[in-house]
């Protein structure tokens, strides 16, 4: 049992993966920019989400899993707390993509902008549904039956496997880059607090259980020496403690951010309310405090907002409506936007800092409004199609993205 486990479709498809991630990430590098396409920080995150992933399915972890349950739910814990979080914060499908053939990616940019893929993702992705599934595959699969069910067969072990990971993913995609961001930090910290109540909850009846909850435990840690019902509160507690202390610390920290965001929106209205009565400023400091705790939504500064409208002759607060009616979010990221989480073109965050465009032209506003409205002029190679978008949309879309800095 202190050997490597070697399983093949599940050693090809981790090599297959990280095959893509490092394609993909050179070519984006190559488009955007070092640091641009593709972060040092996005290229760490998947390097230890991989690594992860590695030790918890081939490492003596998954030898050892078969015999003590505490292992086994060490393996689940670097599987949900771990690796997870890291392959989100990397954001690996955009990249994936873009380690395809161009004409590849722009069906992939097609299909995604399709109603029906769209409503399905939206769907999928809501916090209500991301809830229940990540809390589903926690309490399913340990009800004694199917868990025993996955130890005793490779193909249900596997199944197990992959509805953690792709549940937790979901939940971390959710918390990082999904409409908790939008929604605001009250909704992330119920959240995450209610996530890891019942989690919790899960490990404390393991841990207190007076007897083991799974047979085929009972006769396979005694061969070890190892008492089944001793290995099995072990399990429950390392579902316990490090569930709990993750969540916590996490819903304090949003809890924080919340009171932050909060106090900053406070400071913005008195200072826009200088000139006002004195119960003008009560009314107002009252609102921006009320609107900061229901809504965090990101925008960007007024004085950014000038400086682009400068730059552009666009307005950016008409941005979001020409960018919703041109299916822009469809292939890119564009933080601000709701629903704009597209991953076959690269993401726009700071593309106001970026010093080229297309990976070739100098990034000026009108080098930008020429891209936006003739890609194929300024860049045949490009996959981004010709939109047909007209002056005074472009004008508003480059305008907004002139304050992504």
């Amino acid at each position: 049992m202190n050997h490597w486990t070697l399983d093949p479709p599940v050693l090809a498809s981790l090599l297959v993966t990280g095959a893509l991630y490092a394609v993909g990430a050179a070519r984006l590098r190559r488009s955007a920019g070092r640091g641009r396409g593709v972060t040092d920080r996005q290229l760490l995150s998947f390097a230890g989400g991989w690594i992860a992933l590695v030790l918890s399915l081939h490492s003596p972890i998954a030898a050892v899993s078969e015999f003590l349950f505490s292992v086994h739910m060490t393996q689940h814990e670097i599987l949900m707390l771990v690796a997870a979080p890291l392959l989100v914060l990397a954001r690996p499908l955009g990249v994936f993509v873009w380690a395809l053939p161009a004409a590849w990616r722009g069906a992939i940019g097609r299909w995604t902008r399709r109603p029906a893929v769209a409503g399905a993702w939206r769907a999928l992705t809501g916090p209500l549904t991301v809830w229940v599934l990540h809390g589903a595959a926690l309490w399913v699969w340990h009800l004694p039956t199917l868990f025993q069910a996955a130890v005793e067969n490779d193909g249900i072990h596997a199944l197990m496997h992959v509805c953690f990971l792709f549940s937790a993913a979901l939940f971390w995609w959710a918390l990082v880059h999904g409409r908790y961001g939008k929604i605001g930090y009250g909704v992330g910290v119920l959240y995450v607090f209610t996530t890891g109540m019942h989690s919790t909850i899960l490990g404390a009846l393991l841990t207190l259980a007076p007897r083991p909850w799974y047979a085929i435990y009972r006769s396979r840690a005694a061969s070890l020496g190892v008492d089944p019902l001793e290995d099995q509160q072990l399990g429950g507690l390392l579902m316990w403690v490090p569930f709990g202390i993750v969540f916590v610390v996490i819903g304090l920290a949003l809890f924080a951010a919340w009171l932050g965001e909060a106090e900053r929106r406070v400071k913005i209205a008195e200072t826009e309310s200088a000139g006002r009565s004195r119960e003008s400023r009560i009314a107002a400091r009252t609102a921006a405090l009320l609107l900061a705790l229901t809504v965090s939504a990101p925008g960007c500064g007024r004085q950014a907002e000038k400086v682009a409208e400068r730059r552009t002759g666009g307005n950016p607060r008409r941005a979001e409506t020409a960018i919703r009616r041109h299916g822009c979010g469809s292939c890119h990221h564009i933080p601000g936007i709701a629903g704009a989480d597209g991953l076959v073109g690269p993401p726009l965050d700071s593309i106001a800092s970026r010093v080229y465009i297309g990976g070739s032209l100098p990034n000026t506003p009108q080098n930008l409004m020429t891209f936006l409205m003739h890609p194929h002029g300024t860049n045949p190679k490009t996959a981004m199609p010709e939109m047909g978008i007209p002056p005074r949309d472009v004008r508003d879309i480059a305008a907004y993205l002139y304050t992504l800095k």
